[in-house]
């Protein structure tokens, strides 16, 4: 055991570095500094064995001269007087700490489900980071009950180093943390304390649905290269900032409202600077990916939107390209007068289409021709059949189709591709028709 603790300390720690070791036990607070690695993993390991709830390091460099508080041993119980370290007493920032800590109650440990999905959403953060934003790959570490991601950097100790650690925690937090898992935004300070990797994290009983399980550190590249200011710089300034307070606008635009009317679904809403920040279902500006995409309306009414992918403005803004693309009441108004008679079709496919209303099987031609251009999601399209249908339907009483779903599975897609098959003045507009629900 005492050899996994060091293991993990010489990643995170450099040779001769002071560092704090503090533990959570039922007796209260322990905690003892070191400059000699192989002491404080031996020390660490009875700790451990006794049951202690958690044991932490401090992640970035601590000044040397607090080594004489508790010089390479550990005081089981502090005392009211005996200090820990404090945010003042770092020299430079080592870390930057990402902790993905599934949603569950508190006080009790992960489901393996939940400890799962937290490690799977630290690979999909680790991927952004790294294709989108050009990072180097970090230290991956499984926490026990979540996942963490280590990223090398160097900083000074001040206000400026700070805001912007805690910056661009916020900015992952906005796009990653869901229903499932979360960005833990408090991670910023410089004297924040981290799981030390080898012991074991014990939040309420061991039971077979929420065990107790060791932190271990994955994957440690080679080398650990430092990510750049500039690039700490570029991620904080990836979403936009609340503009200054003011008036809001006569005619203030209802965003949520909106982007309903224009059948842009939203996988989430998020409070954001005074506003409201709405994740995008799919992504409208671009087929290449789906997701990424978002829009925000700040407290003050402004509009902000674009998408995450750098391959997709990076986050710049694209409202104006938004509300071009979708907003119908932006286009010149049609002339007054009678609804001009559709087009004639050839003699053929009338007398196609009335066999087939007459003898035949609409509904399976409609899937049939719905098949030739996308595959799957029978059953979506079928749904979307029975909207367009209820627009004939005299009484709606108690006449609800709705189609519900998982983000990024097709949804709009398929509804894309059978409205093509529907007369324009026949297709359903925005969220829902005059009939039926056709998307919610």
């Amino acid at each position: 055991m005492a050899a996994g603790i060091r293991e993990a300390l010489a990643v995170l720690c450099a040779p001769g570095q002071v560092v704090e070791v503090r533990a959570i036990t039922d007796g209260g607070m322990a905690s003892g500094y070191f400059d000699d690695l192989d002491a404080l993993a031996a020390a660490v390991v009875p700790l451990d064995a006794s049951g202690t709830q958690g044991i932490y390091v401090t992640l970035n460099e601590v000044n040397p001269a607090l080594l004489s508080r508790r010089a390479n041993r550990i005081k089981v119980r502090l005392g009211k007087k005996d200090a820990t370290t404090a945010d003042g007493d770092i020299l430079r920032r080592r870390w930057f700490p990402i902790d993905i800590d599934p949603v569950r109650p508190s006080g009790v440990s992960s489901t393996d489900a939940e400890h799962q999905a937290a490690r799977v959403k630290a690979a999909e953060v680790a991927a952004y980071l790294g294709r989108e934003r050009g990072w180097p790959a970090p230290v991956l570490a499984d926490s026990g009950n979540g996942a963490h991601l280590l990223y090398r950097i160097d900083l000074p100790n001040d206000d400026a180093s700070r805001d912007l650690v805690k910056r661009c925690l916020e900015v992952l937090d906005t796009i990653f943390s869901d229903a499932g898992c979360s960005v833990d935004c408090a991670n910023h300070n410089a004297a924040r304390i981290w799981k030390l990797y080898g012991t074991v994290s014990r939040k309420g009983d061991h039971t077979p649905e929420r065990p107790h399980r060791r932190a271990q550190v994955i994957d440690v590249p080679s080398p650990v290269e430092v990510v750049s200011p500039a690039l700490l710089r570029d991620l904080a300034g990836s979403l936009p900032a609340a503009p200054p307070p003011g008036r809001p606008p006569k005619k203030s635009l209802d965003l949520g409202a909106w982007l309903r009317d224009q059948g842009l679904s939203v996988r989430a809403e998020k409070p954001y600077q005074g506003g409201t920040l709405f994740v995008l279902d799919e992504c409208p500006f671009s087929g290449a990916h789906r997701d990424g995409a978002f829009a925000i309306q700040f407290g003050n009414g402004a509009v902000y939107a674009g998408c995450h992918h750098a391959s997709c403005g990076g986050g710049s803004q694209r409202w104006k390209e938004l509300r071009q693309k979708y907003e119908r009441t932006a286009r010149p108004p049609a002339a007054a007068g009678p609804v001009p008679a559709p087009a004639d079709s050839p003699p053929d496919t009338r007398a196609e289409a009335v066999r087939i209303l007459r003898s035949g099987d609409p509904v399976g031609y409609l899937m049939g021709a719905f098949a030739l251009d996308h595959v799957g999601d029978e059953t979506v399209a079928a749904c979307l059949i029975m909207s367009l249908a209820s627009q004939s339907v005299i009484n709606t009483n108690g006449l609800h189709v709705s189609v519900t779903g998982e983000s990024g599975k097709g949804k709009s897609h398929a509804f894309a591709t059978m409205l093509r098959q529907v007369p324009e003045r026949f297709r359903l507009k925005g969220a829902m028709s005059n009939k039926a629900l056709f998307y919610l």
